[in-house]
């Protein structure tokens, strides 16, 4: 967010308020009342459409939608989309403490993207998997792991094994459309894949995408496998809402481990006890 911000005060003059506004090229100032208080917000249309000689009462919209100081980025960006805004006043009990535009946002979560394969970052599959917890959701953790990629690298050089990691990326991005699946990609030749489906299920699908790597992988001159290990999707009761990112935590390294007993016993897919 931008701080400290340049703000309107309810009294001034529209004029005012568009000169502030070509001075320091923004779009739109939070107006504060008489006790320093947020109570509106005003834009370049707003101004557009209002005499200058009026006052900013009259042309500020009054129904100001606002987050707090520990609002997630991403809930940041869902009101953004949602409320079809510009930029969100940022509050700390009350008191203006920023701004954030959808500029910020659009910025700040393409440091959540993996420049590699497009997918999202392991950060980011952490955050969504709390989220669905938050929720109530049923959660499942599906971790994949390439065969022998240190040797693919070794044998054919980086060049060749970044390849591989796009085709890879782009057959999860491919399978995960129908908003049941979220890949990512962990770090290295690591993938990471979250669902609320429950773990048969998820253990189907990811044989199913296993298959599908090593056909599509095949057939475009790169051959890879890829083992998977899955933890969670057993829930028969009411999740404590507490402790949630020790939760995921453990989930990930559950099937993080169930990943290196697939690699060992030669199986696709290995489920977490």
């Amino acid at each position: 967010m931008s701080s400290p911000v340049i703000t309107a005060e309810i009294l001034d003059s529209v004029s005012k308020v568009a000169s502030i506004m070509e001075k320091y090229k923004i779009g739109g100032l939070p107006v504060l009342d008489e006790g320093k208080q947020l109570c509106g917000i005003i834009t370049s249309r707003d101004v557009r459409n209002t005499h200058h000689n009026r006052i900013v009462a009259d042309a500020m919209s009054k129904d100001v939608v606002h987050v707090s100081k520990n609002t997630s980025l991403w809930d940041v960006k869902s009101i953004l989309e949602e409320k079809k805004l510009e930029r969100l006043p940022v509050l700390d009990d009350c008191k203006l403490v920023g701004i954030i535009t959808k500029t910020d946002i659009l910025v700040e979560i393409g440091r959540h993207t993996d420049p590699l394969t497009g997918l999202m970052t392991g950060s980011y599959i952490r955050y969504l998997a709390e989220n669905i917890l938050n929720d109530r959701n049923e959660l499942t953790v599906i971790f994949f792991d390439l065969n022998g990629f240190g040797l693919i690298n070794k044998s054919h050089g980086h060049v060749y094994g970044d390849r591989c990691l796009k085709i890879v990326g782009q057959i999860f991005a491919e399978n995960t459309s129908g908003g049941l699946y979220f890949p990512g990609r962990y770090a290295g030749d690591e993938f990471i894949v979250v669902t609320t489906e429950n773990k048969d299920d998820a253990g189907l699908w990811a044989n199913e995408i296993i298959k599908k790597i090593a056909n599509i992988t095949k057939k475009k001159g790169m051959p890879v496998s890829i083992a998977a290990g899955v933890a969670g999707g057993r829930r028969k009761n009411a999740r404590a809402q507490t402790h949630l990112s020790a939760t995921v935590d453990d989930l990930i390294n559950s099937a993080s481990l169930a990943s290196t007993l697939s690699k060992q016993h030669c199986v696709p897919v290995t489920f977490s006890n």
